[in-house]
């Protein structure tokens, strides 16, 4: 009988090194994984600065450009309710004489 224990004594032995093994290659693959995530998180933030940076540049160019020209025929425009009226510049008038 005591050879049957001792039997199942190293075959506990033996699930627990294949379990505690496994575990540990687990955790090294993700420790792995976890690093290269690290590592493309960082240059995500990299392309991002690079394009915000891109993005503020070409705001800045545009804000130099020349407004366009407001048209003097197109008055300001006056909205009551649902109605829309357009101003409509008058002549000066002349003094009464």
């Amino acid at each position: 009988m005591t050879v049957e224990y001792e039997a199942v004594a190293v075959g506990v032995v033996l699930i627990a090194a294949v379990m505690i093994w496994s575990k540990i290659r687990i955790w090294k693959r993700m420790r792995a994984i976890d690093t290269q995530l690290a590592k493309m998180q960082r240059e995500i933030d990299i392309l991002q600065m690079q394009e915000s940076r891109r993005l503020m540049m070409a705001l800045k160019a545009n804000s130099k450009m020349e407004a366009p020209k407001i048209d003097p025929d197109n008055g300001p425009v006056e909205i009551d309710g649902d109605d829309v009226v357009r101003l409509v510049k008058t002549p000066p008038t002349t003094p009464a004489q």
